[in-house]
């Protein structure tokens, strides 16, 4: 498992004085003006204040003082540990933790998950097969049996009809 989170970009800057504006990966960008420091490259970066406004976190870090400072973090990466994430309730996960899971039905070799979509109702594990086919499959309970995201395998029951024969 990862031990840090991608959280977020940063998308440009906000003022003169050296604040950031972080465009959050996070469902639960609020959590995220909570965090003490984020990290940055193998930077540690403490946070002076953050708050959200509209769909973007803006960011002043204590060590940056200038828009200048600030302009040269544009397009990296924030970080977390996992032990800041928000916790999760049963049945729950990480994408991170989804992503490159090899997906098995019985004992049938499916593929791995390569992407998350994101629909609203459910999320959409995409598969990508050993044919280089991709295969959605929706993460719901009838079709998702287990996860286990330590041996990285998740275990389902395709609907009929959802796959053809042509992707294995």
């Amino acid at each position: 498992m990862k031990e840090y989170f991608d959280i977020g970009i940063v998308a440009g800057v906000q003022g003169i004085q050296g604040e950031i504006k972080v465009y959050p990966y996070s469902h639960d960008p609020a959590n995220l003006t909570k965090q003490p420091f984020f990290l940055i490259g193998d930077k540690k970066m403490a946070v002076r204040s953050a708050r959200l406004q509209g769909k973007f976190i803006i960011i002043d870090f204590e060590k940056i003082t200038s828009r200048n400072e600030a302009e040269r973090l544009k397009g990296a990466v924030l970080q977390i540990p996992r032990s800041s994430a928000t916790p999760l309730a049963n049945r729950q996960y990480y994408m991170e933790d989804i992503i490159g899971c090899s997906v098995y039905e019985k004992d049938i070799f499916l593929g791995v998950v390569c992407d998350i979509i994101e629909t609203g109702s459910n999320d959409v594990y995409a598969i990508e097969t050993e044919n280089n086919h991709e295969i959605l499959i929706p993460a719901i309970k009838s079709v998702i049996i287990s996860i286990d995201t330590i041996e990285k395998k998740i275990e389902v029951i395709l609907p009929e009809g959802l796959v053809d024969n042509e992707y294995f």
